[in-house]
């Protein structure tokens, strides 16, 4: 057997060459090899803690080489592209930018465009930043929007400081259009500057969203009423109520003449005091007369003292 193999040796090895060189040839015939540019967004990893990343490129652009039914299927998400800010520093930072395919592709990457990128890191700041309200559109006819409610009315801003020196306001938007009711919502924080979209993108906020209660009342006469607790029950024995403390102490409602003339006062929901032998402290409604209509959000705080006799 082995003799018979010796011979004709180098016919059956060039047949074996000639073979895999006709393979390679209808292969590549078949299937071609090829580049392609490829635009996908530049990610970044390892920032210290208390480092902010100010402005940076959004995406770079990938070249890659491989067959073409691989070329042709490839996908932005197929390929990662990213920056280390392992040893960025505050300032303007020159980093390289790295690049790979997801497991499974058989697809090579040639080159990156940019191959270094300036990445600026600043330290996290914090402000604290009043809310408004932008009202847009008017009540229906015959009604009228009171001053809005807004809670919290401070929101506390975090990213690099050169971005929140140009933010000039804070802000929600209450659509009020042909209202007949209050209006309450939760509503989104927005910002004011130059470059509203790109500030909010190295921003963190908190609260992120605000409850707005805009006040639409008839166009009725009003009237100033104090708000007077309605308290259930005494305190424990050998104890007293030192204070009362409400918040707010005032009202303003509206309604016909007639009720008007009725109202001296509008009290707050019960509160049980019974027993009580330390200060008690309540959020509650208020009880709203029928017809009658308030300017304010229809709750109130009640602080009551409470101190050995």
């Amino acid at each position: 057997m082995l003799e018979h193999f010796r011979q004709n040796l180098g016919y059956r090895l060039l047949a074996i060459f000639l073979a895999i060189i006709f393979w390679m040839y209808v292969t590549g015939e078949q299937n071609p090899t090829g580049q392609t540019i490829v635009r996908v967004p530049l990610e970044t990893v390892n920032l210290r803690e208390g480092l902010v990343i100010a402005d940076r490129p959004t995406e770079v652009q990938v070249r890659v080489e491989g067959r073409k039914a691989d070329i042709n299927n490839l996908l932005a998400r197929d390929v990662y592209a990213y920056a280390d800010l392992r040893n960025a520093t505050v300032g303007i930072n020159t980093i390289p930018v790295s690049a790979r395919i997801v497991d499974g592709l058989n697809v090579n990457i040639v080159h990156v465009n940019p191959s270094e990128v300036n990445i600026r890191v600043e330290k996290i700041e914090q402000k604290q930043l009043p809310v408004t309200v932008t009202v847009i559109g008017d009540p229906a006819v015959g009604y009228k929007a009171m001053e809005p409610v807004i809670k919290p009315s401070q929101i506390l801003v975090s990213g690099p400081a050169n971005i929140l020196k140009k933010i000039q306001r804070v802000y929600v938007k209450a659509k009020i259009d042909q209202a007949t009711s209050n209006y309450i919502a939760q509503l989104p924080i927005t910002f004011s500057n130059r470059e509203e979209d790109k500030a909010h993108q190295w921003l963190t906020v908190n609260p992120d969203t605000v409850e707005v209660f805009i006040p639409v009342v008839q166009d009725m006469p009003s009237k100033v009423l104090p708000v007077r607790p309605n308290l259930v029950g005494q305190p424990a024995k050998g104890f007293r109520i030192n204070r009362i403390t409400l918040q707010p102490q005032v009202v303003s409602v509206f309604a016909p003449y007639e009720k008007l003339a009725d109202l001296d006062y509008i009290n707050s929901g019960p509160i049980n005091i019974d027993g009580a032998k330390k200060n008690v402290i309540v959020d509650t409604n208020l009880e709203i007369p029928m017809g009658v209509q308030m300017s304010n959000f229809p709750r109130a705080r009640v602080v009551i003292e409470i101190v050995p006799e």
